[in-house]
């Protein structure tokens, strides 16, 4: 790992840039960028924006990472308290001085493109971004990538204002349907003028595409599908996945413990289910967030100890995978979750939500796997007992998986990924 600021001898081929490196199907799929192409042999830095994330990643061999929030820590190290209060006062003057701005001069905003980017209004995006979006802008004026890869929305802004006048390859990915996770005022308004400066919009699913098609129609030339990869640990290929075995009975699920994941859904749906049903299949939950206290409450309340395991993040699921039998995945809304496709890959049966078109591009009801309609505790608990039920069942949704999973491995994808990161064959 390297931590320090950027030197200008430092050489890049490929700048990938994220929040951070802690949870995240996002993280995860750059990480797996980074380490495919590193072994392609070109050179991959990773930039991480902001202070005080866990690292919950392993970082991949010859892997440059330059974090940030220690940057933006240092410049806020100083905690003294009339410091801090200059810092508030001095950082919202800023900022909604800005926002006041852009209200009155926002038709003049709109019609500013990359090739004339006055310095005032990079100060006014400074101004609204912070310190870390200033860190940024001065990394890539001594670096100079040839090509970067951003990931998540707000990152995504980001890079858009610091490569503004800035000649590289700029791809960005999103991750949600825009219909359905909003960004905030006024990332919001600003969203669509910053985008004049991605050379590629992504998304991973064609649900996503089309919500981004939907919502930003002036764009639609420069979107494109880039779909996750997906890499199992512990098998030589996807192949291999056929000839994992399932036996052990359980229910698993693996994700952030936040809202959207319907975490809540799942546990009321387990209770439901018979109690001789429950004793042979334990719940197993996976992840970590702020959920969790209020998930153990709601365990604590509707069932005994001992039937639902918590075990936090892990950053290794194959070996879950083996020894559960069902992976569920109640989601309110999803992009790809990469959850989803390393069970369908390793073999195991699924039930997922009806609430995003993300995972039904790959789970087709009863045939790779089995599809509920959303926060239906009920429909949830019936989707469960089926497979629970049958060994048969079980066995044909995930042999039928984990061979649709083939067509998300780097030997699938990686001419795709190299055309639109523009990386010669």
């Amino acid at each position: 790992m390297n931590s320090e600021f950027a030197k200008p001898s430092l050489i890049c081929d490929l700048l990938i840039v994220l929040p951070h490196l802690g949870p995240g199907g996002a993280q995860k799929v750059a990480l797996l960028a980074a380490d495919h192409f590193i072994a392609a042999g070109l050179k991959v830095t990773l930039v991480t924006l902001l202070p005080g994330k866990p690292l919950a990643h392993e970082i991949p061999d010859g892997l440059i990472w330059i974090d940030l929030g220690q940057a933006v820590s240092a410049a806020c190290s100083n905690r003294a308290l009339n410091a801090r209060v200059w810092r508030f006062v001095s950082a919202w003057t800023r900022r909604v001085g800005a926002l006041c701005f852009i209200a009155v001069a926002w038709p003049w905003l709109k019609s500013i493109s990359p090739q004339s980017y006055p310095r005032f209004a990079q100060w006014l995006l400074a101004s609204l971004s912070g310190v870390h979006a200033s860190l940024l802008r001065d990394l890539l004026y001594a670096v100079r990538p040839p090509r970067v890869l951003s990931l998540l929305s707000k990152t995504n802004l980001l890079c858009c204002q610091a490569f503004w006048d800035l000649p590289a390859h700029l791809v960005v990915s999103e991750r949600n349907d825009p219909r359905l996770q909003r960004l905030l005022f006024p990332w919001n308004l600003l969203q669509g003028w910053l985008w004049k400066r991605a050379d590629c919009i992504t998304a991973n699913t064609a649900g996503v595409l089309d919500g981004l098609k939907s919502c930003f129609p002036e764009y639609q030339n420069v979107m494109q599908l880039l779909p996750n990869p997906l890499v199992l640990e512990g098998l030589s290929s996807l192949e291999d996945a056929s000839q994992v075995f399932h036996e052990e009975l359980g229910f698993l699920a693996v994700c952030r413990l936040v809202p959207q994941k319907g975490i809540d859904v799942l546990i009321r749906a387990y209770a439901s289910l018979p109690k001789s049903l429950r004793r042979d299949w334990p719940l197993t939950i996976a992840g970590d967030g702020p959920e969790r206290p209020a998930l153990e409450k709601l365990v604590n309340q509707l069932l005994p100890s001992g039937q639902v395991q918590f075990l936090g993040f892990h950053d290794k699921p194959m070996s879950l995978h083996r020894s559960s039998a069902v992976f569920v995945l109640p989601s309110r809304f999803e992009g790809m979750p990469n959850a989803l496709l390393e069970a369908m890959g390793s073999g195991m049966a699924v039930v997922v939500s009806d609430a995003s078109p993300g995972p039904l591009e790959v789970v087709v009801d009863g045939e790779t796997g089995l599809v509920f309609k959303s926060q239906d505790v009920h429909a949830l608990s019936l989707a469960m007992t089926k497979l629970a039920l049958s060994q048969p069942l079980r066995s044909r949704l995930g042999t039928a998986a984990s061979f649709l999973m083939q067509k998300q491995s780097w030997d699938a994808l990686d001419h795709e990924w190299r055309r639109i990161l523009a990386i010669d064959p």
